[in-house]
């Protein structure tokens, strides 16, 4: 009787672990599929001006990297799965960046296909 009751309790409590986990992956897959997707515009008073300089050999999560510590987008993860959901091609240059841009408006920037895109040689 005792190993059928301990049987029953283990079964509850794993059902309810795995319960949790998929709600909690849940969550964070909503969250970060919004970062990506529902992005919203920098809302500072006081924004700032970036001169970001991308050579041929950077990668995403370098130039992602140094975006983030700007404080130009709040994830690099975000921005790189950004850059290949747009299917941007970064393109090697100076650039001026604000910081109430998007994800998207800095990939437009970076990819020369904003509309006044400004690549300083």
């Amino acid at each position: 009787m005792k190993t059928r009751i301990l049987r029953l309790i283990m079964k509850i409590a794993i059902s309810v672990a795995v319960v949790t986990c998929v709600i909690v992956l849940s969550v964070k897959a909503y969250e970060f599929g919004r970062a990506v997707f529902d992005e919203k515009t920098g809302t500072e008073e006081n924004p700032h001006e970036v001169t970001l300089t991308i050579s041929e050999d950077e990668s995403v999560f370098e130039i992602g990297g140094v975006l983030e510590s700007e404080g130009l987008i709040d994830s690099t993860l975000v921005f790189v799965v950004q850059k290949y959901y747009y299917g941007s091609t970064l393109v090697a240059g100076t650039y001026t960046l604000d910081s109430n841009m998007t994800g998207k408006e800095i990939l437009d920037i970076l990819s020369g296909t904003a509309i006044g895109a400004e690549e300083e040689p």
